[in-house]
């Protein structure tokens, strides 16, 4: 009897063991994705041969065209990020869900902030290129207002990225990572 019972409390421990175990590997995995996804994205806005370089350089060279093209394969690269995000299995994973939900409304407002940069584009183009003197004032006054547009899209980004490092901390604290 004692045998058959020492064998039962070793078979749930056993058990619990082996499920504590798979959490903290799907927590790991979960923490690998977003550490990658943070690295890709600094990569791709900051990076020498990202895609803001590339745009900035087209910018400079006021080929607007190839700006807009690259704003394009910037929003393509930050939907790629979000799909990746939205596909970890969160499930059994403390604060996981919390975390997965907060890193997608960050990179989803970032991508925002980024893609703000067609309806600039557009302004420029028109104070560039036009000769009506009325058309490249309403330009102007439309730069001024995406210019606090832009502002609180700063702040939007800034509240989602402090929303998503205090859940972090608690996701690494209550899955014992790092």
């Amino acid at each position: 009897m004692i045998r058959k019972m020492s064998f039962k409390v070793l078979l749930i421990i056993s058990v619990m063991v082996l499920f504590h175990s798979c959490n903290d590997k799907k927590a790991e995995d979960l923490q690998g994705v977003l550490a990658k996804k943070e690295s890709q994205t600094s990569s791709m806005l900051i990076g020498e041969k990202g895609f803001e370089s590339a745009k900035l350089d087209y910018l400079i060279a006021h080929d607007y065209t190839k700006a807009l093209y690259i704003i394009d394969k910037e929003e393509a690269e930050f939907n790629n990020i979000i799909k990746d995000i939205e596909k970890v299995d969160t499930d059994g994973i403390q604060k996981g869900k919390e975390v997965q939900q907060a890193a997608i409304g960050y990179y989803v407002v970032l991508k925002e902030l980024f893609m703000f940069s067609r309806k600039e584009i557009e302004q420029e183009k028109l104070m560039r290129y036009s000769k009506d003197e009325k058309v490249i004032r309403a330009a102007q006054d439309k730069m001024l207002e995406l210019g606090r547009e832009k502002q609180q899209l700063y702040q939007k980004v800034f509240k989602a990225d402090e929303k998503l490092f205090t859940l972090k901390r608690q996701f690494e604290s209550e899955n014992k990572l790092k």
